[in-house]
Formats: C-alpha cells, structure tokens, sequence
C-alpha cells in the first residue's frame, strides 16, 4: 500500500505473479481499510492493479486504472519529485497500454516527455526506447534511443538494429566513435538452468553487441569511411576471439560455465551475424571503390532479407551501375522483409513501479561519498593508498581502478528506489571524470542488483521484501569527440541540483 513493495512474494516460477498482484489489489480496494485521505496510497494501489492487468492483456482495464492512480495522486501533480517519479511512471504505463490498444502516436509522445525527465534512468530509458522501435517511426527526438545506448552499453547494439532509412545509417556513422565492443560475462551454471539448457536468450544477450557494431561498421562504410569500417569489423573480430572458453569471467559462486556452450555461443554468433555482415561491409566498400563484380560475388549464393542495410546495399549498387560501371552482373533479390506485428511490451510494466519521491525520502548523496579530505589524509599515512580505493564500505560509493586503465564506479543503497541509485552512480562517474581534468567518460560495463530480505520456512523461501540496490559501472575517462560517451559536466547540470545538499 505504500508503492515499496513492488515485488512478488516467492514462488516456482513466476506465471501466476499478475494475477496475485491483481488480487492482492482487489483485497485492498475492497476492505474499507484505505482512508479518503490517504489518497497516495489510493494510487499505488491503482498503479500496482494498472501493471497487473496490462501483463495480462487487459490494457483497456489497466488504462482506466491509470486514470484513477493520476486521479488520486493528483494533489501532487507539480511537486518536482512527484513529477520525476510517481508521474513518470504513470506516463510510461500509459503509454504501453496505448502501445498496445494501438495508439501509437499519443503512446511515443507519452515516452518521450517521460524519457526527457529522467534521461540517466535504466528502465525509463529502455521503455522509451523499446516504445520507439515497437512504434516502427521515427520519435521527434531520436536522442531518447541514444540516451539509452550511453548509459547501457548491453543495449547499444539495438538503435543499429531498428534503422529504419539511409539516414539512420547516416546518423549511425557520425556518432559510431572509437570501435569499443564488449562482449557479455561467461553465463554461470545458474543463468543457464533458469532457462531450462535453453540458449537462445544466451544468444540474443550475445550477438547484441556483434550486430550492433557491425551495422556501424557498414554505416561507415556506406558513409565513405573505410578505415574507421574496417576498424568496427576488427574490434568485433578481436572481441569474439577473446570472449572464447577462457576468455570470460567466472560463474557464480566460482562456478565456470562450461566451455563447450560459451564456444557454442561464440561460434553461433560469429556464424549468423558476424560473418554475413562482415562481408557485406568488404562488398560495400568494394562499392565505393569501383569494384562492383567483387561486390556482386561477396552475395553470391545468398538469399538477402530486405533490411535498410541490404537495402542500401542494392541501391548503392544500382546507382554505381547506372553510373556506367562495367562487369557489373545483377544481385540476387531480396526476400520480404520479416513480418512484425505490434510488440507486445506489456511484460515491461512491473518494472515501472517506480518508488515515489520526496525531498526527505531522497539519500543524502554528499554523506554518501567519500570522504575526500580524509582519504588523502589517510593515504599520506599509510604510504600512498590511492584515492580511487577509498574505504570499504557495505553502503555508499566506492570507486576502484582497473589493470586496463578504466575505472569501477558502484554504489550501493539501502533504498527501494532503483532510479536514485542509478543516478547517484552516473552523478559520481561523472565527478570523477572532472576531478581527472576529463570532459567526457564512456561506460563501458554495466551491473544493476536488487538486494532482498528473505524469509524461509525449513529452508524453503517463502517471500523476499526488497531492502536496497546496487549499481556498478565501469567507465574510461575521455576527451571530447567519442561515441556513446557522456558529457560530465551535462550529467552533474542535470543531477547535481537533485542530489547535491548545497
């Protein structure tokens, strides 16, 4: 009833989890219990019931919910936490259940301003994000993808992948940056057995980054930048030879996942999105430099889906050969393009009950820190402990340098509200990025936690309440002119007036 407890009691698996949220709700509206003042209590419960009904299917009921949450809570429309929160999440709710009654274009508008109130948060960011590509148009600020791309580097790969016209593609080559392509962490035993052996989620988590940078990679090359083309396609090959059986970090609990799936996956990857892609970058480039029969060969034999990639590619072709282009032979057509109906996003919902704000409710980020002063002080006795370590702590910020010159920023918060932790994090990456004499960082690494109190009964869980979350990010200091990086003088204008006491 107060908007915390926003996660499901445990139970073998999770199907049934809407339709107990949906009771609990029903229980509460109908017991008489909720006085009329307690009006922000009326819409938690109205939100909760909202996200319930939408991962059911009934977005019509969820929408009618949501009118009676903003409703109920509207004493506080105006409040700049409330606005930041609460309302926030109203919004994004509002606009997958439009999403899914077909209203795509009240659904985009609603994702955008949300999006634009908070630009560092992780679910605020993906919604919007995922809201844009359902939609299949192009938004009125194309920066809502973008946004996300830099601060979730295992999403940076999907704005490439929903380019929808040349100029995407061209969008896509000026802001591609310094080739930089991370593969994700060897799968413990644990993440593949929660998947039944099934790896076909490994799959898509993995061939993400790999499509992601190849698209650049043709966008450069389409966009008459062969050397930064060939530096995508190599980055990419150097990152799947490194992610290989020995490559990756170790399990949970030191378990490491066996070798024959992560070679599985890499194999898998580099088969279907790694090289298919890699020669069309060699047949694009052979393009530009006239080379239009060893463009042609680099098809051969294949059988295209139409995508603005290959669809570039056949028109790039087409226009080198009307320009009088000799030994040129005919491509093989394109297949239809695959068939999408609209994306179901309504399972996104209950990561959306964003824990309302207030002044008093908010960490106090400055006691939070480091105590800069006395960590040099500390470090002059104790012969040159470096800064960046600072003191172990179970709460607050702790920043630790890496062997390959990058830099491990996490926080951890006794708080239910993910977004806060979220942006204290980038809040502090930012600072340090400053404190170093950088303009910009790039986030290279991302981890998000929820931590859980859990109750047991002869050992067998019987329900958790969620107690705090963690954030860890690592990040490269840089100069101006990178791709995906962040402006840290932009992230403390727009955090620190949240966050800073003074």
């Amino acid at each position: 009833m107060r908007g915390e407890a926003t996660f499901p009691s445990y139970r073998f698996g999770a199907r049934d989890a809407p339709s107990q949220t949906l009771a609990a709700c029903n229980r509460v509206l109908e017991s008489g219990k909720l006085l009329p003042e307690q009006t922000l209590r009326r819409a938690h419960v109205m939100r909760a019931r909202a996200a319930a009904k939408l991962e059911l299917g009934d977005a019509a009921g969820a929408l009618a919910d949501l009118d009676a949450a903003q409703e109920a809570g509207k004493a506080y429309a105006g409040d700049f936490f409330y606005d930041r929160s609460m309302a926030v999440s109203l919004d994004l709710l509002h606009a997958l259940a439009l999403n899914e009654t077909g209203e795509r274009k009240a659904a985009l508008a609603l994702a955008e301003a949300a999006a634009a109130k908070r630009p560092y948060a992780l679910e605020v960011q993906r919604v919007a994000g995922m809201l844009r590509a359902a939609n299949g148009d192009n938004p009125a600020d194309p920066t809502i993808w973008q946004n996300l791309a830099r601060i979730d580097p295992a999403t940076r790969g999907l704005f490439s992948q929903i380019a929808s016209q040349s100029g995407d593609l061209a969008e896509l080559a000026a802001s591609a940056g310094t080739p930089s392509v991370v593969m994700p962490e060897a799968p413990s035993f644990k993440a593949i057995m929660t998947n039944g052996g099934n790896i076909a989620p490994l799959l898509s988590e993995w061939s993400a980054p790999v499509r992601g940078a190849m698209t650049k990679a043709y966008a450069l090359a389409a966009h008459g930048q062969p050397a930064a083309a060939r530096a995508w396609v190599e980055a990419t090959r150097a990152a799947l030879d490194a992610a290989g059986p020995t490559g990756n970090s170790q399990g949970e609990e030191g378990k490491q996942a066996p070798k024959d799936i992560v070679t599985l996956l890499v194999e898998m990857v580099r088969a279907e999105h790694f090289k298919p892609l890699a020669d069309l970058v060699d047949a694009r480039l052979a393009i530009a430099e006239g080379r239009l029969a060893d463009a042609a060969a680099a098809l051969q034999g294949k059988q295209l889906r139409a995508t603005p990639v290959t669809e570039e590619f056949h028109a790039a072709y087409a226009a080198a050969r009307a320009a009088g282009a000799v030994g040129a032979p005919d491509l093989p057509a394109l297949a239809p393009a695959a068939k999408r109906g609209p994306a179901r996003l309504s399972g996104m919902a209950d990561n959306l009950l964003i824990r309302p704000e207030s002044q008093r409710k908010l960490i106090d980020y400055e006691k939070s820190r480091p105590n800069i002063l006395g960590a040099l002080v500390g470090a002059a006795f104790s012969m040159g402990t470096t800064l960046l370590g600072g003191i172990d702590r179970t709460a607050g910020f702790r920043s630790t340098p890496n062997e390959d010159g990058s830099i491990k920023v996490e926080y951890t918060g006794n708080t239910t509200s993910g977004p806060v932790v979220q942006e204290m994090t980038l809040l502090r990456a930012a600072e340090l990025a400053r404190e170093a004499g950088k303009s910009h960082f790039h986030v290279v690494g991302r981890n998000d936690y929820q931590r859980y109190l859990t109750q047991t009964m002869n050992g067998v869980p019987m329900n958790r309440t969620l107690t705090g979350y963690k954030t860890e990010l690592t990040i490269r200091l840089l100069g101006e002119g990178e791709g995906d990086a962040l402006d840290a003088v932009a992230v403390i204008d727009a955090l620190g007036p949240v966050y800073y006491e003074n």
